[in-house]
């Protein structure tokens, strides 16, 4: 299986660097240990991943490599995430492929593994991590996450992808109309018609019923993976972000 990671860089400077001499949020420190590294370790964690590829800028090449003890594969960044993936699947060529983000830094080898195991047990082109929101406030009251209001609750995302297809590209193509919206679950509802919307509304959409109707409006079959892990749900974004994973991990580690 290949493994791939997003490591891109917005257009203007990522407000965690703000008085920092760091140029790259991948290289960002989260304890002391850039948090690339620390996806990388949790890939590692693992025995899947015969090849890891990671799409960024071309400046951050060589100082994400210096992170690992094995070759990386790079691709150089597209101006939108869905286009950065879209350009290295066709690269790579060959499925499954994992993917997840750079800034996902409580990442974890038992939740990769939990993962993908659950995954591969569904036959559908795209399997996607999911987390309950309960489970995230439940471990973290002070977590502030994007949610999905359900029939079963709340959920946010994991940032965990199992690609196991090429028909999985049709809903990368999907995906470039939505992602400007993605902090805005109520548009991401709304592109699947008045009747989900509707639904969405009411609270008595559920999280099958919510795939299938993405399955069936992007052409591909999607499900999915509900993770009993609530650090699955937090990635880096912003400072709060930054400061939550901190308390985590010096809780953990001393």
């Amino acid at each position: 299986m290949k493994a791939l990671i997003l490591a891109g860089e917005r257009k203007e400077k990522s407000l965690l660097l703000k008085n920092l001499d760091i140029s790259f949020k991948a290289l960002l420190p989260v304890c002391g240990v850039p948090m690339f590294k620390r996806v990388l370790e949790a890939l590692e964690e693992t025995s899947s991943f015969e090849e890891i590829y990671v799409s960024a800028p071309p400046k951050l090449f060589a100082p994400l490599q210096e992170l690992s003890h094995r070759p990386l594969f790079f691709f150089s960044q597209a101006p939108s995430p869905s286009l950065s993936v879209f350009q290295a699947v066709e690269r790579i060529g060959s499925f499954p492929i994992f993917l997840t983000t750079a800034d996902h830094a409580l990442l974890e080898g038992k939740i990769i593994s939990y993962f993908l195991d659950k995954a591969q047990e569904k036959e559908n082109d795209l399997g996607v991590g999911v987390v309950p929101f309960s489970l995230v406030k439940e471990t973290y009251p002070e977590a502030r996450r994007t949610t999905y209001r359900l029939q079963e609750g709340r959920f946010c995302s994991a940032n965990l992808y199992f690609i196991s297809g090429p028909n999985a590209k049709r809903v990368l193509l999907f995906w470039r109309r939505l992602e400007r919206h993605r902090k805005s679950p109520l548009r991401i509802i709304s592109a699947f018609g008045i009747k989900a919307l509707l639904r969405y509304f009411r609270g008595n959409l559920g999280i099958k019923e919510a795939f299938a109707e993405v399955s069936r409006v992007v052409g591909c079959r999607i499900c999915p993976v509900i993770l009993p892990f609530a650090r699955a749900a937090v990635d880096i974004d912003d400072e709060y972000d930054l400061h939550l994973a901190q308390k985590i991990l010096r809780c953990e580690e001393g």
